[in-house]
């Protein structure tokens, strides 16, 4: 019975360690590809592995409760949505490989994280943090050495990943946490090392998208610690925009312009516009069950009727990430992962506006002094806990917003992103314990 416990603790360390470890190698694009057009990433072998320890020790101790816990019903619901417009895929084997990732991503890695976060709480929470800022830091410096390399595009500023715009997409599901944990820092000798290294990435972010959707989350988290955190924080991003952007050496500012414009540099009518609508034109041939999940590339170019197309390659990633579910698996995916999104940012902003810590109506307590017996009356601060969960719900948007411009349910940011859902939902688990 003993050496029963003894492996069972075991594999609890081990799941725990996995869990870290695949968050800690999740955000890069690099990949085996094992068959044409289908990839196997790191992550994706320690996120299987994690989740057979996981099952194993539930196993041992007849935890059936626990292996029973399924994710959010808006995970559920945008799988089964998603899993339904297979049914009028023309390639089902394209469809099938986008279905295998979406169940990798909404259910087998959610149930990882939620079961991390919930046994764990505030350490497995501090822990992923803190690894996850060590790679935030590592993707960073890549970033700025990738920078300060002479190359006329922009898309070579790609840190980890394929190109701009899917880096654009990390950094906006970061940085609103990197700031958050700034000002939920109690000591100046870690805010300033924050502060430099929020400033270094956000200056590597050449996708205008997500510059500005982490302009204005930075803002509004600014904005919940008041006019003494909002005033110098709004300064200094106007500051940077409009004097230090222009000055840089691949002049940040048009780049962004240019990256999300009507037209491109040369003058002519940008590809991704004309894209939008021929996406939009396939979503209303079919809106219920749409053209088949990961059949969107090979029916796209039937729908562009007289809308203007230019010839040659296309920059990458700059589909309209909505529209790509719309036309792909109809209405009823769309909403359901609509409601994954708003569902999480409503969880972690609940939990960012508790009445009590509320910086615009500070209350007092009462506490005895250990020695004298006075009775001390002390104004209540804004804790830590609540400025991560203001974080995740900046995080959220900014990276909502982000795929407007971007299709970012993508190898490297998916396994990110859905731990931020688990960690928006683990403020409700907070509440309710």
């Amino acid at each position: 019975m003993a050496e029963e416990t003894r492996s069972d603790g075991w594999l609890r360390k081990i799941f725990k360690i996995g869990v870290l470890l695949t968050l800690v190698i999740a955000p890069t694009q690099w990949a085996i590809e094992y068959r044409p057009k289908s990839y196997l990433s790191p992550a994706d072998l320690t996120l299987a592995l994690t989740a057979l320890v996981w099952f194993l020790d539930n196993l041992i101790r007849r935890d059936f409760r626990r292996m029973l816990r399924i994710p959010h019903w808006s995970h559920l619901a945008f799988i089964a949505f998603a899993a339904i417009s297979i049914y009028e895929a023309e390639d089902v084997s394209l469809a099938v490989k986008d279905l295998v990732q979406y169940v990798e991503y909404f259910l087998v890695g959610t149930m990882m994280f939620d079961a991390f976060l919930r046994d764990g709480g505030k350490s497995a929470r501090n822990w992923a943090l803190s690894l996850s800022g060590v790679v935030f830091l590592a993707i960073t410096i890549t970033a700025l050495v990738q920078y300060n390399m002479s190359s006329d595009t922009p898309l070579t500023v790609r840190g980890t990943f394929g190109n701009r715009n899917v880096l654009g997409g990390y950094m906006a599901l970061a940085l609103p946490m990197l700031f958050a944990g700034i000002l939920a820092a109690k000591s100046w000798l870690v805010r300033v090392p924050l502060i430099i290294i929020a400033l270094l990435a956000f200056g590597v972010v050449l996708s205008g998208a997500a510059y500005w959707a982490i302009f204005f989350t930075v803002l509004a988290l600014a904005l919940r610690g008041g006019w003494k955190v909002f005033l110098p924080t709004a300064v200094t991003l106007i500051y940077i925009q409009v004097w230090v952007l222009p000055e840089l050496p691949r002049v940040n500012d048009l780049a962004h312009f240019y990256s999300v414009s009507l037209v491109d540099e040369e003058g002519e009518f940008d590809r991704r516009y004309p894209d939008w609508q021929a996406a939009y034109n396939m979503a209303l041939s079919k809106p219920d069950m749409g053209v088949g999940l990961g059949n969107y590339q090979k029916n796209i170019g039937k729908y562009y009727d007289k809308v203007p197309r230019r010839t040659g390659p296309s920059e990458p990633d700059t589909q309209n990430l909505y529209l790509v579910l719309l036309a792909s698996c109809g209405l009823t995916a769309l909403v359901s992962y609509l409601a994954i999104i708003s569902s999480a940012v409503g969880c972690a902003g609940q939990a960012a506006c508790r009445p009590a810590l509320s910086p615009t109506a500070p209350v007092t307590y009462e506490k005895e002094d250990p020695i004298t017996g006075v009775i001390q009356h002390k104004r209540s601060i804004l804790a830590q806990t609540d400025w991560i969960a203001a974080g995740t719900a900046a995080s959220l948007l900014a990276f909502a917003g982000t795929c407007i411009w971007h299709p970012l349910l993508v190898r490297g940011i998916g396994i990110p992103f859905v731990f931020m859902l688990s960690l928006a939902h683990s403020f409700r688990n907070d509440a309710d314990a």
